[in-house]
């Protein structure tokens, strides 16, 4: 599909939204000089239509068969309004209104006066609430002080923690350890004033664009594959999951993964709980109930020697957290084991989260609410726990390198930690900007180990962060975007590094991409304004798949494909197969190629 897309005043890279109803598949693609293309559109019926800032156009419904190469023309007008945000892709698809903006926008130093208050705010609270949380809630110094007091744990001696986060600035973080009373009674007043009754909420305008480059926006394309609705009583509706842990009356897709056929697997976080397969070839979708689900999940994992999807669980107040294998074969749940059988993590909740895989096809998983990693060697079921060295350290994310050590961020800590599985010993690393919020973590294809660091006001944006794990060394490169949340980050075969970017209420979500070669940032805005994005992951022909996980109206399965000229299937599939290593972990399939770890982009013709 091919057209042309003009306006009254000067807009760049519109997005289109090409819909087939049929399929519930979105397709979505910018405009570069007022130009727009699409590819591999499947037969059926479609709506399309054209936001840009400030601007939409009319909704246009065809037939495509095969054969079709459609060309149409939009015109786009002034969206009569005075909101500040655009218009997400639930709303542009059913012509209804756009985002309404609940907040006052206003710059930084507006809302957040200088002064002692806000440095505190700002090496606290901002790191990993972000600049807008604290804006956003104005109350009473009762509520300001009951709300630090859940943070810094002031009930723990009387009741176990209720998240990860209970008792953070108190015991759990390393780098709130210099937190004094006379901080917290500088930070209240300070949240008062300026954040009390009476106030406003209001938050942060973006004044630093993101800068957007058409020509490379042009050639892009998503694809959302929208996750089927439940029916009336049944699932995410059912009284059933009513009052499940975590997320209640919507689906949450989580993390995606790739088998080594080319499907994609997806952890449903909506209770009840499911595993989700997509064949992004035909658009078919399969799903499966966990084995508990009411118990939280999180991520997926898939083993490339017997295609078995792991998938481990989060649950509270005393119950068993469960490590389940799922056969993709007999579409069974195999196994269900206990994570923690001897109970050596002693929380109330008990919390696996991320977690890797060696090359002998051991697990070693995180316990995100527990301060350890579990290794678990699915032939003999055998389990044994590793505490952390850091008190109440955060496991946010662990990998694999080709040595078979695990390489963990620690968010409670700010630290990186290698974890030698030969010697069971744990080695930490400080990243030069510290205090901060480390989580998530990946290798590329030349061995350095990369992770994001999240922004902390206007005086410390946010930064991709790598290390040479050979000799230490650590550099950080600042993302020049306002208000930066990098969540993950995965490499390509050119050595760029990708990352989702959380929205604000004035800024799109993002999937970004970071040139290493000339230290250059191209930024994608995503096709749902407001829905952000935890991991991605990023096939062998160079796409980006991720998950929408902040749709409350349309989750999905989504992927980009940042040239669509390079589109030779829309399988999905890893450069070294599962688990989706930047090394060889074990003989792929033949439906994947593979590269030799020391390869860090592909020569000529290959």
């Amino acid at each position: 599909m091919t057209g042309s897309v003009t306006a009254g005043k000067p807009f760049k890279a519109a997005q289109v939204y090409i819909r087939n109803t049929d399929k519930r598949i979105l397709y979505m693609v910018y405009t570069n000089a007022g130009q727009f293309r699409a590819r591999g559109l499947f037969q059926g019926n479609y709506e399309v239509s054209v936001t840009a800032r400030g601007l939409k156009s009319d909704i246009q419904r065809l037939a495509i068969k095969a054969g079709d190469a459609p060309s149409l023309r939009f015109a786009l007008t002034d969206i009569p309004t005075d909101i500040e945000s655009e218009t997400d892709v639930a709303q542009n698809l059913e012509g209804t209104a756009s985002n309404r903006v609940l907040v006052t926008l206003d710059a930084y130093d507006n809302v957040y006066p200088p002064g002692r208050g806000r440095e505190i705010a700002e090496s606290t609270c901002m790191m990993c609430h972000g600049e807008n949380f604290l804006s956003s809630q104005p109350a009473r110094a009762e509520v300001w002080n009951t709300r630090i007091d859940r943070m810094v744990g002031k009930e723990l001696h009387n009741r176990p923690a209720q998240s990860y986060a209970d008792g953070l600035l108190g015991y759990r973080s390393q780098w709130a350890r210099n937190w004094s009373l006379k901080d917290r009674e500088e930070l209240v007043a300070y949240l008062v004033k300026n954040f009390g009754p009476g106030a406003r909420p209001r938050n942060v305008r973006t004044v630093k664009e993101t800068p957007l480059d058409e020509t490379k926006l042009g050639k892009a394309m998503y694809m959302e594959y929208y996750i089927p609705a439940d029916a009336p009583g049944q699932g995410i509706h059912s009284q059933e999951y009513a009052g499940a842990l975590g997320f209640s009356g919507r689906r949450v897709i989580q993390d995606v993964r790739f088998d080594a056929e080319g499907n994609v697997y997806g952890t449903d976080r909506g209770a009840p709980r499911r595993l989700v397969k997509l064949n992004p070839r035909t658009g078919e979708m399969k799903e499966w109930l966990t084995p508990h689900p009411k118990n939280d999940i999180h991520e997926v994992l898939i083993n490339p020697a017997d295609g078995m999807v792991w998938v481990p669980e989060h649950t509270e107040g005393g119950g068993i957290s469960y490590i389940n294998g799922f056969n993709p074969k007999t579409e069974k749940w195999d196994v269900v084991l206990a994570g923690d059988p001897d109970n050596v993590i002693r929380n109330d909740i008990k919390w696996m989260q991320s977690f890797a895989m060696d090359s002998k096809f051991n697990l070693y998983i995180g316990w995100i609410f527990g301060g350890a990693i579990t290794k678990f060697d699915p032939a003999t079921k055998k389990l044994t726990v590793f505490p952390m060295p850091s008190t109440n350290a955060i496991p946010y994310g662990i990998v694999s390198d080709k040595n078979d050590n695990m390489w963990v961020a620690d968010w409670g800590g700010g630290k990186i930690l290698k974890f030698d599985t030969r010697q069971n010993n744990w080695t930490e690393y400080q990243p030069l900007t510290y205090p901060n919020q480390t989580r998530r973590l990946n290798f590329d294809y030349e061995g350095n180990l990369w992770w994001g660091i999240w922004a902390a006001g206007t005086s410390r944006p946010g930064k991709l962060a790598k290390m040479n794990t050979a000799t230490g060394k650590i550099t950080e490169y600042t993302i020049p975007e306002q208000a930066a949340n990098p969540y993950d980050v995965c490499p390509d075969l050119d050595g760029n590094i990708w990352f989702p970017d959380s929205p604000t209420v004035d800024r799109s979500a993002m999937i970004g991409k970071f040139n290493t070669k000339d230290q250059t940032f191209t930024f994608y805005p995503k096709p749902q304004f407001s829905a952000d994005t935890p991991k991605i992951q990023v096939t062998k022909d160079g796409a980006i798949w991720f998950a929408p996980r902040g749709s409350s109206r349309a989750p999905a399965i989504s992927v980009l494909y940042p040239d669509v000229d390079k589109i030779t299937s829309f399988g999905a599939f890893y450069v070294n197969g599962p688990p989706g290593y930047p090394f060889t972990t074990t003989a792929s399939s033949s439906t994947a190629s593979t590269v030799p770890a020391s390869r860090a982009v592909p020569t000529k013709g290959q």
